[in-house]
């Protein structure tokens, strides 16, 4: 394969499209840094309609550094891959259930890594299925493109929050609500959550994806107690446009490995 077919397979892998269940993007509470997200959207892009809770997934280090923009010839990524991995096998994230019960479902179920073929094969935690295979209503979809040369794991987080709610044009949430969705609750003054949170996602969202959000504080006398987030759908010349700053956004983070 050529070079040029090479590129050609790695901007279709980077422009899959992930499909989540609302319940676990809206309902959902969890911890994971940048990388460790980037690896699950790079696996939810690969699950298929037709896909079960016993299915296998398999990629090459290779490909995933190559899409994600990583330098895949660097002698830590086996090593690296390997321990995010066995992180996301370990973690699990709390679900809120219909009657306001809470339950854990784990990322993955199993993972098998080989360093001579450096292939990686993965089953996704049984649990996990209900929120990724056979959705056929509540349900978001987004290109693995839109999030991928994101710098901040609360512009990934809030971009799918939002992309959830976007056919409402209006969202509001609670600041403390927010603040557990994104698990940031150690940005106990508004000034830093704005600053740190809001300021830098809202910025990465309307440059890399395919919607414009805007925000405003609502006060209760001099008290920030709420955000009201303003979602709109972008035209096809500005989700063009946006595309562009995600390739060159990652092919810049490339060069500078």
């Amino acid at each position: 394969m050529n070079d040029y077919d090479i590129q050609l397979e790695v901007d279709k892998q980077r422009e899959q499209i992930i499909y989540k269940a609302n319940q676990i993007i809206q309902k959902a509470r969890y911890q994971l840094s940048l990388r460790e997200m980037k690896i699950m959207q790079y696996l939810f892009s690969k699950v298929k309609p037709n896909d079960n809770k016993e299915t296998w997934y398999t990629f090459s280090i290779k490909d995933f550094c190559m899409v994600c923009g990583i330098d895949y010839k660097s002698g830590q990524n086996y090593e690296n891959v390997k321990k995010l991995t066995k992180g996301l096998r370990d973690k699990s994230l709390w679900v809120m259930q219909a009657d306001g019960s809470e339950v854990t479902v784990g990322w993955l179920g199993k993972v098998y890594i080989n360093k001579g073929s450096g292939k990686i094969k993965i089953k996704f935690d049984e649990d996990m299925s209900q929120y990724i295979n056979g959705l056929m209503n509540n349900y978001t979809q987004y290109t693995f493109l839109n999030i991928l040369p994101m710098k901040s794991a609360y512009s990934v987080r809030l971009y799918e929050l939002l992309k959830s709610y976007s056919f409402t044009k209006q969202h509001t949430f609670q600041i403390e609500e927010l603040k557990k969705k994104l698990q940031c609750e150690h940005y106990e003054r508004f000034g830093n959550f704005r600053q740190k949170v809001l300021e830098v996602a809202t910025e990465e969202i309307n440059l890399y994806t395919d919607i414009n959000v805007s925000w405003e504080p609502a006060k209760y006398g001099t008290k920030v107690m709420q955000v009201i987030f303003h979602i709109s759908e972008k035209s096809p010349i500005d989700k063009s446009v946006a595309a562009n700053e995600a390739y060159a956004e990652i092919e810049d983070k490339r060069k500078k490995k």
